[in-house]
């Protein structure tokens, strides 16, 4: 690969970057599909992390925060996924930590309560067991979800909220 080559890729990973968040497996995966060798992949991820286009920290508190705003899911599937992305652990606990509870508990409030308007059925039993897998599925904690299931089966006036359906 000639230099020009070289300094092509570089300048096409770096605006890849500067659009948005990317981790070093994204940009490994993009440079292999252009055809990039792998000694040219390395050379290009160490200059594009000296100079601060690809920071782990930065991206997984990205991933995080759209992940729980715009997907709402859990911090078991958001770990899961950073994970899979070959993010380090500390990173993946940092970047959790920084989850806004009340945002965490908008999301949880917010699933559960879209998946009961679908849920045909009404025996109570089924319904329960219909969210609380749902909401595992989404990521969310065992223990919160079976707190705030069996909270809103029994506590709400089911009428007024829809979960007598």
């Amino acid at each position: 690969m000639t230099d020009e080559q070289y300094q092509n890729y570089l300048s096409k990973a770096s605006r890849l970057c500067a659009r948005n968040e990317k981790c070093e497996q994204d940009i490994r995966k993009k440079l292999n599909q252009w055809g990039v060798e792998n000694e040219e992949v390395r050379n290009i991820i160490h200059e594009l992390k000296d100079s601060g286009f690809i920071d782990h920290q930065r991206y997984a508190s990205a991933f995080v925060r759209d992940k729980v705003r715009f997907n709402h899911w859990g911090r078991n599937k958001i770990a899961h996924a950073l994970r899979a992305k070959n993010i380090e652990e500390p990173v993946i606990s940092e970047a959790l930590e920084q989850i806004s509870p009340q945002q965490y508990e908008k999301a949880l409030l917010e699933e559960m309560e879209k998946k009961n308007r679908t849920i045909k059925s009404s025996d109570q039993r089924e319904r329960r067991n219909k969210l609380i897998q749902f909401l595992l599925q989404k990521g969310f904690e065992y223990g919160k979800v079976f707190e705030l299931v069996d909270e809103k089966m029994e506590g709400l006036n089911k009428e007024d909220h829809g979960w007598d359906k």
